[in-house]
């Protein structure tokens, strides 16, 4: 996966909108964090931990609902990366920001896309992550089979054990198109 041309694409064909959002119940953001280790192009998510009210134990890109505090959508996504991995993102580092992904519950996520230079340092906080997953990106995409039992039906993809599906899915298989022409 070539992330030269990952960041052209992105800054071209979804460049990121600050704008004002109105706080909103089900309106969110996450961060896709992509980086290079060892040769190959990798993508950071987590094991939402086993004790949360909602998602518990699924697989997702460091993200969460809009607070007030919060000035945008990116805002909201950098804060809720640095809550859950203490991972500092800078705003110059999110090359773009792609289609809103709706959920069959009614939320709207805006992922935004990050370009890291290098692989980085996480602190994940207890109360929020399971585990912390690096998956190497070309092979994450190759085990994308559709979920039929999704209504409507849509992608899964596999990481050793973990089923990443509904959203992150919906999200994983927009990067992937990224990646051609």
């Amino acid at each position: 996966m070539d992330l030269f041309l990952i960041k052209h694409k992105l800054q071209h064909d979804f460049p990121l909108v600050r704008e004002t959002t109105l706080p909103h119940p089900q309106r969110a953001a996450v961060m896709v964090l992509l980086y290079p280790k060892p040769k190959k192009t990798h993508v950071l998510m987590t094991r939402r931990a086993m004790h949360l009210k909602y998602h518990a134990g699924e697989v997702s890109f460091p993200g969460g609902v809009f607070e007030e505090q919060d000035d945008d959508l990116l805002a909201t996504a950098l804060r809720e990366t640095e809550e859950e991995l203490a991972i500092q993102v800078e705003s110059e580092d999110v090359l773009g920001q792609l289609p809103v992904v709706k959920t069959r519950l009614g939320f709207e996520i805006t992922p935004f896309v990050s370009v890291l230079p290098s692989a980085p340092k996480y602190e994940p906080a207890e109360n929020e992550v399971g585990e912390v997953l690096e998956m190497p990106f070309t092979s994450l995409l190759s085990t994308q089979q559709r979920d039929v039992g999704s209504k409507p039906e849509g992608v899964m993809y596999w990481f050793q054990h973990h089923r990443i599906w509904g959203a992150s899915a919906k999200i994983l298989n927009q990067i992937s198109h990224l990646s051609s022409y």
